[in-house]
């Protein structure tokens, strides 16, 4: 018999830190839905739904997952009641935001308002970014050709986060 110890053990060994990575390429289907990749709802626990919204700093669309969504919701829901400013912020994300069922083929089907908003009306191109993912127009965000990867963003995010490490160990 295995005591408790060992299964709980082998529950945390079996969980991995999931998150939205990789770059695919999909296109709308007739009735304009989009397949989520089926890694990233493996790396999601296959929810039931995930929410869209515009990115607050680019022209592309945003896929935010549900824990994401209902951390950022509870920050509001518990502002006091009289707080016109976290109402006015909420206000402002909830309008445009949309909780969005995933189908049992793993698709949704994002507003018409977000589509043209973000210019998509045939391909979309999802590139991961661990916590939410970008959606953009297959025209407004070509991916590289096959075998050619620009590297300059990565490199800088890794630059960064060396600095950060060495400040931390006071070698800058």
């Amino acid at each position: 018999m295995v005591n408790m110890a060992e299964n709980i053990e082998k529950t945390v060994v079996k969980r991995a830190i999931n998150g939205l990575v990789d770059t695919f390429c999909h296109n709308l289907d007739p009735k304009k839905r989009l397949t989520v990749p089926s890694e990233w709802r493996d790396a999601l626990g296959n929810p039931t739904y995930v929410y869209v919204m515009p990115s607050a700093s680019e022209d592309c669309l945003e896929l935010i997952p549900v824990e994401l969504m209902e951390r950022t919701l509870q920050q509001y829901q518990s502002a006091d009641i009289f707080d016109d400013e976290a109402d006015a912020d909420a206000q402002a994300i909830a309008q445009f935001a949309q909780m969005l069922k995933v189908d049992a083929a793993g698709r949704i089907r994002i507003g018409d308002n977000l589509l043209a908003h973000a210019g998509i009306a045939g391909g979309v191109t999802m590139i991961g970014g661990i916590r939410k993912a970008k959606l953009w127009a297959a025209e407004r965000k070509p991916v590289a050709p096959k075998g050619k990867l620009d590297l300059t963003a990565f490199r800088a995010v890794a630059s960064k986060r060396k600095l950060l490490a060495q400040a931390k160990k006071g070698q800058v």
